[in-house]
This record gives structure tokens, C-alpha cells and sequence, in this order.
């Protein structure tokens, strides 16, 4: 028995025969109804780096300019806690000061839920250096980009002490002809939660219908829709940042540097808000693409080290084989780009408008 979830084929001629041979009935018989209520709990106070990612997917902020904003909170208007922090956790002994800040805020009503909240807000095994970034007053008087980002960093506190969202998810699978199963997934909002602090609506959902198993449904409409598939979408600097956080490349505080140094080198450009490698720097990809120095592995095993040299885990001896270690791969690293001949191009344009390329060579030929 064939079961079709997606509807889709990948061979034209399978899907015309489908399609044809289901012309032929106009009702289904419901095989199986599944119910279930879940609950989706709000997302985790803001890093630096879990700000940047929103402020870019929401404001179109480059990394950097969310640094820039958030530093310009923190320091001189006094609206935020501290933002070059990579925890998304605040100290169980911050309890008073969260209730201090609801009050500042005008939502008394949100403080009995400091203390029901626990691990998800308050973790001291999840802390660094610095708590999460929260709001610490009303702010008053920002300028236009302040005000945005200060409105992520209090709507993302707030949210924190709502209730989960929950709604009920369906199930039904639908058979046609005793031969093709049909899967329909349906959703209903029970209690929209934390998601009100975003201005979530429970619009166009509808009525679940109260279907049992062996119950006809009337066919309304079929159709033959022809559709390409995407290739995987190319980075912008919010799921770059995400992505190096997942490789362990970079801090909360380098981060947005990298990206930056990657744009004035002219290695990667901006489109909208994509990020598009350059020919220059593709072409620099494929001549350090078997160099360990390229290698996301190392820098974020280095990265590891020197966090652990950080927090004291590492020990003196580790210290130094670790130093050891790197002053051993510089030097072989060194000499063997010596005898290697780097060549990288790039186009540009003139002061007359033309388009000219240039030629950057490195290493024993170089000139």
C-alpha cells in the first residue's frame, strides 16, 4: 500500500499515472486519527551572538552594528546589562534584581513567575563570565536603531516568564481506492503563551473536524502542480553566526570582526541580505583548501583550548605542550607556504569606469 505525504514525484510519468488512476473516486475513508496536546516553552534570554542572529533575520543589522547598538545601550544609556556574553542564563542569586527590573518595567504581574520558571531562566551551571543580556530600566529617548534593538532584548525578557504556547496537534491518514494513503496535519491553538509578547494571533486556523476512523471525506479539488526543488540557501550573516557558533569558530566578541574582515578583504560581498563569496574569494578557498590554516576543525579545537586555559582547565603543563603544539604547526605551516605560489584574482574598476582585473601573488615566485 502506497502512502503519499507530500504528494510530490520525482518522475513525471509516475505522478501522471497517479494522478489519472485517483480521477476515479471521490471519497476517502479516514484510517487513523491521532490527537496530541504539546507545548513549546519560550526561547532562551539572548547571548550576543542569539541577538545578532535576530537583529539581522528581524532588523536586516549586520553584525557588527548590533555590537555597536548594544555597546551604545550598555554604556551610555544604561538600559542593558553588560552584551559581550555568550551565556543565555542568568544567576539563580539574580532572582531580586528580575524582580526589581519587572517592577522598573510595569509588570508586576510577571513576578510571581520568577520563582516558577527554574532552569530554563536560572542556571548557575550554564553562566560565564556574564549573565545573559537582559533590559535593566525603561528605556526613554533612543535613537531609531537603539529603540529596535531594545525592543528584541525586552520583548525576549518578558517572554521568558509567560507560559509555554501550547496547541493541539491532528493527525489523519486517509485512504483512497484501498490502495494510496494520505497524511493531513492540522494544528489548533489552545493558549498562544509567550507568543502574545510578539503580537501572535491564532488566525486562519480554523475548526478541527471531529473525524473517527471510518468516516468518509469528500474529495473537494485535485490537482498536478509542477515545482522545482531549492538548492540549500546561501548564508546570511545571522545563520553564519549560527553556523560558526555550532563549529566553535570565533567568541560572541570576535564574531561579527570575522565577518566584517571578510568583507573589507573583498572576499565575500552582500546582496540584500545574503552573503555571495567573491571570485577572489573562492579562489583563495581552492588554494588553502588542503592547508590545516583553512581548517574549521583546528581553529575551533584552538578556540577550545583557549577557553579552557580561560576557565583554568587546562593546567600549566597543558598550557605549554598547547603552546608548544602551536609554535611546532606555525613553523612547519610557514615554511611550507614558502615554497608555494598563491595567485589570486580579482576584477575592478577604473577611475574611467572600465573593468580591469588584478593579479595577487604570494610565495617562492611571487614578484
Amino acid at each position: 500500500m502506497s502512502q503519499i505525504e507530500n504528494f510530490a514525484f520525482f518522475d513525471e510519468g509516475e505522478a501522471k499515472r497517479v494522478f489519472e488512476e485517483l480521477k476515479q473516486y471521490t471519497y476517502g475513508v479516514v484510517k487513523r486519527v491521532e490527537k496530541k496536546v504539546k507545548k513549546v516553552y519560550p526561547p532562551p534570554l539572548h547571548s550576543l551572538t542569539s541577538l545578532q542572529r535576530e537583529a539581522n533575520k528581524k532588523l536586516g543589522f549586520s553584525a557588527k552594528k548590533t555590537l555597536d547598538v548594544a555597546q551604545m545601550l550598555y554604556e551610555t544609556y544604561k538600559v542593558i546589562s553588560y552584551p559581550r556574553t555568550e551565556s543565555r542564563y542568568l544567576a539563580t542569586s539574580n532572582r531580586p534584581l528580575v524582580e526589581e527590573i519587572l517592577k522598573k518595567l510595569g509588570r508586576e504581574d510577571l513576578i510571581p513567575r520568577v520563582a516558577e520558571v527554574g532552569r530554563r531562566v536560572f542556571d548557575d551551571s550554564k553562566l560565564t563570565d556574564h549573565h545573559a543580556i537582559i533590559p535593566l530600566d525603561r528605556a526613554k529617548n533612543l535613537p531609531p536603531d537603539g529603540a529596535k534593538l531594545y525592543d528584541l532584548i525586552l520583548k525576549r525578557f518578558l517572554a521568558v516568564f509567560y507560559p509555554p504556547y501550547v496547541y493541539e496537534s491532528v493527525l489523519i491518514l486517509t485512504e483512497v481506492g484501498n490502495k494510496y494513503l494520505f497524511l493531513t496535519r492540522l494544528r489548533r491553538t489552545l493558549d498562544p503563551g509567550w507568543r502574545v509578547v510578539y503580537g501572535f494571533k491564532p488566525e486562519g486556523e480554523g475548526e478541527i473536524p471531529p473525524l473517527r476512523v471510518g468516516d468518509k471525506v469528500k474529495k473537494v479539488d485535485q490537482r498536478l502542480e509542477k515545482k522545482k526543488t531549492e538548492p540549500p540557501p546561501r548564508y546570511t550573516e545571522g545563520t553564519l553566526l549560527k553556523e560558526m557558533e555550532r563549529l566553535g569558530l570565533g567568541t560572541p566578541a570576535t564574531r561579527a570582526q570575522i565577518i566584517e574582515t571578510l568583507k573589507a578583504r573583498k572576499y565575500v560581498t552582500k546582496r540584500g541580505k545574503v552573503l555571495i563569496p567573491t571570485e577572489k574569494g573562492r579562489e583563495l578557498i581552492e588554494k588553502l583548501k588542503t592547508s590545516k590554516v583553512a581548517s574549521p576543525e583546528m581553529t575551533a579545537e584552538w578556540e577550545k583550548k583557549l577557553e579552557e586555559i580561560h576557565l583554568k582547565g587546562l593546567g600549566y603543563r597543558g598550557y605549554l605542550q598547547f603552546l608548544e603544539a602551536i609554535k611546532g604547526f606555525t613553523a612547519e605551516e610557514v615554511n611550507r607556504l614558502k615554497e608555494t605560489t598563491f595567485e589570486v584574482s580579482e576584477n575592478f574598476k577604473t577611475s574611467k569606469g572600465r573593468t580591469k582585473r588584478k593579479t595577487y601573488r604570494r610565495g617562492k615566485k611571487s614578484r
